[in-house]
């Protein structure tokens, strides 16, 4: 008997042919919480990878039919604009997800000389329904947050804007998760080594500030 999520599957593959080659189809089972089919796996998920969404069909009972249109982050940094739609059995249970995600980041130019002119359509920032768990996702969109505030690219991160990025991040808590180091030392393009001696660094300067002041 074929999986209930299956019927999706063509669906998944007509998106990703239609706006080939800048969006990829992403289909999550809830259940297993794992991704079930991926068409165009750009991001380089495959399927039987964990989604790190840990959501159940009471969590998508709550939500509208579609989520978003949201911003998100690729693998490499850049902008990806998605959209979600809850999946349903013939029961009209909440079974899974199908993440369509667009790399927005090819229009950038062309956008920003049409800024004046055009406004582009409003997004939400961050569901939290998809984002809760998932502390990749929230790691890279906060590096994003902090190239986009301060001006800069990963291309052009100097030794002590990096140093800013690691306080930013742990401001924000992000450093909870067990492998996070090795996550943003991948996505800066530094070793392991380089990133938590950063991380190391600003805190220890934090520890000192704070003496100063009591």
């Amino acid at each position: 008997m074929s999986h209930p999520l299956s019927r999706y599957k063509p669906i998944a593959d007509a998106l990703s042919l239609l706006f080939q080659p800048n969006v990829e189809v992403v289909i999550h089972n809830i259940q297993e919480d794992r991704v079930y089919y991926i068409a165009n796996p750009v991001s380089g998920r495959k399927p039987g990878d964990t989604s790190f969404l840990k959501l159940d069909s009471q969590d998508l009972a709550n939500n509208d039919a579609v989520i978003g249109p949201y911003e998100n982050v690729g693998k490499n940094g850049q902008r990806i604009r998605s959209v979600t739609a809850i999946l349903t059995d013939e029961q009209n249970r909440g079974i899974g997800l199908m993440c369509i995600n667009l790399d927005y980041s090819i229009y950038e130019p062309a956008l920003n000389l049409l800024k004046g002119l055009i406004r582009p359509p409003q997004t939400e920032q961050h569901p939290e329904i998809l984002f809760q768990n998932d502390w990749r996702g929230q790691i890279k969109f906060e590096i994003l947050s902090f190239l986009e505030t301060h001006h800069l690219s990963i291309e052009t991160l100097k030794p002590e804007n990096r140093k800013e990025m690691m306080a930013w991040l742990d401001n924000k808590g992000i450093f909870y998760a067990k492998k996070s180091i090795e996550q943003i030392a991948v996505i800066l393009g530094v070793s392991r080594a380089t990133a938590y001696n950063d991380l190391m660094s600003v805190r220890k300067t934090a520890k000192k500030k704070i003496r100063r002041l009591k």
